[in-house]
């Protein structure tokens, strides 16, 4: 069985080897592990995506870096809806506090310093046993994340990485979560239960979005340099934007 990694280089550079099944790896922040090496290389041309646009100019991330956690801020009774811009479509994901507080308040915070904005997604993977669209850093791969780490929520035993299920990225355990999350597009019942759950996506216009960036599978896709893991889809895909609101719980 073929294994990925969902963590992430530290500080911005830092590879991290923590060999997990195929899942992103978590930059010194979240990302799930996919391995170093793809199975084949194709050639990049920079072929469209279909369904998908190409901004111009490119959108840039505004660089912003912190040394150190956010303080709780979030209101854990209520529901919070981020709504992803992408070039790809929109995505909206839902979050509950009570499931993940400290993951949903780095998030939050994070999406509302407008980190995200302009950033490109750094790795798309579709193997036989899952798929899976990863992001959140500002480098335009599965390296670097915000400048700090939290202590994220460890998953129970019988967590179910399903299509739609978003999830933190790390180096190994929820204690190196950072600022990558990826999104499981195809069910991934393999990946062991040290991925913090985010939240979820089970829109249908969402789920069609991340179809969208999977597709890039198809057409022809970029290893990262050497020392980094996961797939970048060329031409590149980008997070326009990500809002977030309140929502009162059901």
């Amino acid at each position: 069985m073929r294994k990925l990694r969902i963590g992430g280089s530290i500080a911005g550079a830092v590879a991290i080897a923590v060999i997990l099944l195929i899942v992103f790896l978590s930059g010194g922040k979240p990302k799930p592990a996919a391995s170093t090496t793809p199975s084949s290389t194709p050639t990049a041309t920079g072929s469209p995506i279909a369904g998908c646009t190409e901004p111009s100019p490119a959108p840039t991330p505004n660089g912003k870096q912190y040394s150190k956690p956010p303080k709780m801020t979030i209101d854990k009774t209520k529901i919070y809806l981020a709504t992803f811009q992408t070039t790809c479509g929109v995505i909206k994901m839902r979050m509950d506090p009570k499931v993940a507080p400290a993951s949903v308040n780095s998030f939050v915070f994070l999406a509302k310093q407008g980190f995200y904005d302009g950033t490109k997604i750094g790795r798309v993977q579709s193997e036989s046993d899952f798929a899976i669209v990863q992001a959140g850093t500002q480098t335009g791969t599965i390296s670097g994340g915000a400048g700090y780490f939290y202590k994220g929520e460890t998953p129970s035993p019988t967590t179910a990485y399903t299509r739609g299920t978003v999830a933190m990225a790390n180096s190994g355990s929820p204690a190196s979560n950072g600022s990558q999350f990826f999104f499981v597009v195809h069910d991934w019942a393999s990946l062991p239960k040290q991925y913090s759950v985010l939240g979820k996506t089970d829109d249908a216009i969402s789920l069609a979005s991340l179809d969208r960036m999977i597709l890039a599978q198809g057409q022809p896709i970029e290893a990262n340099p050497p020392g980094s893991l996961g797939l970048s889809p060329n031409p590149s895909i980008y997070i326009l934007s990500v809002a977030v609101e309140e929502l009162s719980p059901r």
